[in-house]
């Protein structure tokens, strides 16, 4: 494909994924100042380019857009000294991944060390880095604490365990379904709970007699945090940074425990809000903790841009339990 052609998975309406999703065809247009253009190798597909594609987000999603927050390329064309064409890079900042090139703000642009393969590159910004700094940056950790980790079988639930045990923190981890108990054999969890057992509540009451939990990591929202909030100690940490239920947090949440200290995390709102040095320092770390067999994504399918359709599908079936990649 001549670099002056493109092609994009573009979304001009909000709704569901598989009705409004359509691939598009053109030239490009002539690279502003201090941008590059990535030629995309990788992208993926995320809960949260599904969520935002159904127009969860429309307050501060303009369309038309292009989605996908996760991908990684080699700059074709630069407009800025500091990026060289030939470096491989992780477009951040913005969606767009799901495109064969990307025109990006250099300031978005960060780079990769040799050690990571294309595809752990590609996999290695939005659980690896929302883990990382969930546990090193939103919470107030110390050494030995516990926490709780829901939906806990899923990329990023693990992810955080393996995480906190590196960094010295005690997991409980919860899962929704009895087979998925068996999962954790080899993690390094104090504990799995299954929310579905009759005997979870007791369960729960339990961990708030023995002194309480010191942080919860939710990411399911509804009712799931009201009840995970009677685990959680006096002025325990509670941090929300998932909607999995499609249900808010309940007021009575608030109203049963005043004493919590609540808090939101959103990746994108972290990396805007620091200087790019230390975000690229961030994401250094991550590479480290992939290199060191610490942070580890499972690819389980590989679908080409022309065959988003059916990639979308096999995400929303369940049925594949890894990662599903697009090669651009």
């Amino acid at each position: 494909m001549k670099e002056s052609l493109f092609t994009r998975a573009m979304v001009r309406e909000f709704g569901n994924i598989r009705d409004i999703l359509r691939l598009e065809s053109g030239e490009q247009s002539e690279l502003a100042a201090g941008q590059v253009r990535v030629k995309m190798a990788w992208a993926t597909i995320n809960p949260s380019d599904i969520i935002t594609i159904s127009g969860a987000y429309r307050s501060r999603i303009t369309l038309p857009f292009v989605p996908g927050f996760e991908g990684m390329g080699h700059i074709v064309q630069s407009n800025d000294p500091s990026l060289l064409p030939g470096q491989r890079v992780l477009p951040v900042g913005s969606m767009g991944a799901w495109q064969t090139y990307k025109d990006s703000e250099a300031q978005w642009c960060f780079t990769l060390p040799d050690f990571v393969s294309d595809k752990e590159a590609a996999t290695s910004y939005v659980n690896p880095m929302t883990a990382l700094l969930m546990l090193t940056e939103e919470l107030h950790f110390t050494p030995g604490m516990r926490v709780i980790i829901n939906a806990a079988n899923s990329a990023i639930g693990k992810m955080l365990i393996r995480i906190a045990s590196h960094l010295g923190i005690r997991a409980i981890a919860i899962v929704r379904k009895a087979e998925n108990l068996a999962l954790f054999d080899d993690f390094p969890v104090e504990s799995v709970l299954n929310s579905s057992s009759p005997d979870y509540p007791q369960q729960l009451a339990a961990l708030q007699r023995g002194g309480g939990v010191e942080a919860i990591l939710d990411c399911i929202g509804g009712e799931e945090s009201l009840s995970l909030a009677e685990a959680l100690m006096p002025g325990g940490q509670f941090i929300h940074y998932g909607l999995l239920s499609g249900q808010p947090i309940p007021p009575t949440f608030w109203r049963s425990r005043p004493d919590i200290r609540f808090s939101n995390f959103h990746l994108r709102l972290w990396v805007h809000g620091h200087e790019k040095a230390l975000v690229q320092r961030r994401i250094d770390e991550v590479m480290a903790l992939i290199r060191d067999g610490v942070i580890a994504t499972e690819v389980v399918a590989e679908f080409a841009l022309a065959d988003i359709h059916q990639a979308v599908d096999a995400v929303l079936s369940g049925a594949l339990k890894g990662k599903i990649l697009l090669k651009l």
